[in-house]
């Protein structure tokens, strides 16, 4: 039965844990677990992008995977617009993904490489709307417009694109079905760092000209502070401190959150949200 609880939240995960089974060490002892989160609650509300930053392990990205309903936690509850994610059957689930897309880290590797761009662009539409080849390919182009890239891109394959394109590429599908949230795993980490800046800035343009609300996933402060009104400080598990991103970064609380400060370089001010 679908939970009915009402939530003022885009995204609101509720004390979630998350355990990964070991390997069995011997054939008499029962195998051990991993936690990778541990009793997690955060509020994402609608139109107020949130950074998760953190080191490696600290469970950034498979907080993105319960988000994104890829995976189910252990315990607790992951709310999209009140509706319990875990609680849904596979057609209401399916039915409430076009409201909620992901674009992933690697951009070499999320495109497939014998498909067509716009293909690949339209999938979520076809999938999930069972558009027409038509409108998948009228909606591709609109998609491939909204991030920079001309109708010439639709016939051609990734390989003839840029790192920083093949991410625009994969931004695009994640905007074919006109999300409300945009869950972003280290989107920009694998670029250089003058393609990360032109990744970001469109981000930015979208939140503001389509109102997407992204979940922006990163081991990198500054990263987030040009992106997220608001930001989470995760370490082993668990977050360790969160709030407005300008808040954090001027007076930050939490001994983890001004290590990671001592490591940006010079970190500017983000703007005003």
């Amino acid at each position: 039965m679908t939970s009915q609880r009402q939530s003022p939240f885009l995204l609101d995960i509720r004390d979630v844990t998350r355990a990964y089974p070991l390997p069995r060490e011997s054939v008499l002892r029962a195998p051990g677990t991993v936690q990778a989160l541990k009793g997690v609650s955060l509020q994402v509300t609608a139109g107020r992008s949130m950074g998760i930053v953190g080191e490696s392990g600290s469970g950034k990205s498979t907080l993105a995977r319960l988000a994104m309903a890829l995976e189910r936690p252990t315990s607790g509850q992951v709310l999209f617009e009140g509706r319990d994610l875990n609680a849904l059957s596979a057609a209401d689930l399916r039915a409430a993904r076009r409201d909620f897309q992901m674009v992933f880290q690697d951009p070499y590797g999320s495109l497939d490489p014998r498909r067509a761009v716009w293909r690949t662009v339209a999938e979520p539409a076809a999938a999930l709307e069972g558009a027409s080849r038509r409108q998948q390919r009228d909606r591709a182009a609109e998609a491939l417009a909204a991030v920079g890239l001309g109708a010439d891109a639709l016939d051609k394959y990734p390989h003839e694109f840029s790192g920083g394109q093949r991410q625009r590429i994969a931004i695009a599908r994640a905007l074919i079905t006109r999300p409300k949230l945009i869950v972003a795993d280290e989107a920009v980490s694998a670029l250089d760092v003058s393609v990360q800046a032109q990744v970001l800035n469109l981000m930015a343009d979208l939140r503001d000209a389509h109102g997407v609300t992204f979940l922006f996933i990163s081991h990198d402060l500054a990263v987030v502070s040009h992106l997220c009104a608001d930001v989470a400080v995760m370490k082993g598990g668990l977050v360790v401190e969160h709030g407005p991103v300008r808040q954090v970064l001027s007076a930050p609380q939490h001994a983890y959150t001004r290590t990671l400060l001592a490591s940006v370089p010079e970190l500017v001010p983000p703007p005003a949200f």
